[in-house]
């Protein structure tokens, strides 16, 4: 394969927008993201896809931003959502991925919230990855880490 050098303005200039993901229910997604992460609505629009409408919601909370989406007659595929290590089979998306100062902190700060843990202030990688997973409502699995425990860090 060739190599190209890319233009500063174009590949080259790339940055995440959004991470997107399909949701059941639309309302009750949002409500939950602001409710435990502080996630603020961007946007909403309904629009038509080959199966009917489907609607889509842009939340917010510093500078990342999720894509929400509820489209009609949604599927869920179990391989994705198995207990962790083994969601880790299928091939596609696995999970979203934080990260925090206080790990300590911020686990309390979701016990408190009532939210579902996969794992809860356990280091993976050897010791170099300290990590708490969650399970947002559709079952959707968010990683937090410890910035200082990160490999490369």
């Amino acid at each position: 394969m060739e190599t190209t050098s890319l233009n500063k303005n174009g590949l080259a200039s790339f940055s995440l927008y959004n991470v997107a993901f399909t949701v059941a229910d639309l309302d009750q997604s949002i409500a939950w993201y602001k409710s435990i992460f502080g996630f603020e609505l961007v946007s909403r629009v309904t629009f038509t896809i080959p199966a009917g409408s489907a609607e889509t919601a842009i939340i917010k909370a510093g500078e990342l931003r999720l894509e929400l989406l509820q489209v009609p007659n949604a599927k869920r595929i179990e391989e994705l959502f198995a207990e962790a290590p083994h969601h880790l089979t299928p091939i596609g998306n696995k999970s979203i991925v934080l990260q925090v100062d206080d790990l300590a902190v911020a686990s309390q700060e979701l016990e408190e919230k009532g939210v579902t843990f996969v794992w809860r202030e356990l280091y993976i990688a050897g010791d170099k990855m300290l990590c708490t997973m969650i399970q947002d409502v559709d079952g959707n699995k968010i990683n937090i880490f410890q910035t200082d425990t990160i490999i490369g860090q």
